[in-house]
């Protein structure tokens, strides 16, 4: 059997990544259009699984399914992202920047989001010793508000929370997206 409306939904995942992708360094524009790209990263899934069964799947895919939906890590990041926009209006990325100072070889920002908190906090690592954490007020724009500082502070989206939470979001996107289309979607044609 051939998953056409499974295909279809990986090929609309995709474009919505790729879209993602493009907004990484505009932070409100990312955060919007995070929503509806997790909604469709998602879909894909559903879609699997209502069309592998109108098309009368084996009870093999069917036990193998079952059990990756409900424990495989990928599924797990994807679902909490999804949920926590769509059912909770929470939101499930945040930006990390990384910044480097001039006496200091790696400062990592994390938690910084503008619109939620107030504070954040440092990490700065001097080689030879143990890391040590700062906190500071965060400004009213972001880093890469000015053009002078874009090259300084590259954005990097992550999971704000849940399986996956600190994980870069985009390539974990991508590999599930590479999962589907790759693994869960032969699978099911051949079953």
């Amino acid at each position: 059997m051939r998953l056409n409306k499974s295909r279809k939904a990986l090929a609309l995942a995709e474009k919505h990544l790729e879209i993602l992708e493009e907004l990484v360094d505009d932070q409100e524009e990312f955060q919007d259009s995070f929503v509806g790209a997790i909604a469709v990263i998602r879909r894909v899934g559903h879609v699997i699984e209502s069309e592998s069964k109108t098309l009368g799947r084996t009870s093999k895919f069917d036990q193998w399914w079952r059990l990756t939906a409900a424990q495989d890590r990928r599924f797990k990041c994807v679902k909490g992202a999804r949920d926590l926009v769509l059912k909770e209006a929470e939101e499930a990325a945040q930006v990390q920047h990384k910044a480097g100072v001039s006496d200091t070889p790696t400062v990592r920002v994390t938690a910084y989001n503008p619109s939620v908190i107030t504070e954040s906090h440092i990490d700065v690592v001097r080689e030879g010793t143990e890391s040590a954490r700062y906190t500071f007020s965060a400004p009213s724009t972001s880093p890469t508000d000015s053009g002078a500082a874009a090259e300084t502070y590259p954005r990097t989206w992550v999971f704000a929370s849940g399986e996956c939470a600190g994980e870069e979001l985009i390539p974990a996107l991508r590999r599930f997206l590479t999962w589907m289309r790759d693994e869960a979607i032969p699978k099911a044609e051949d079953a």
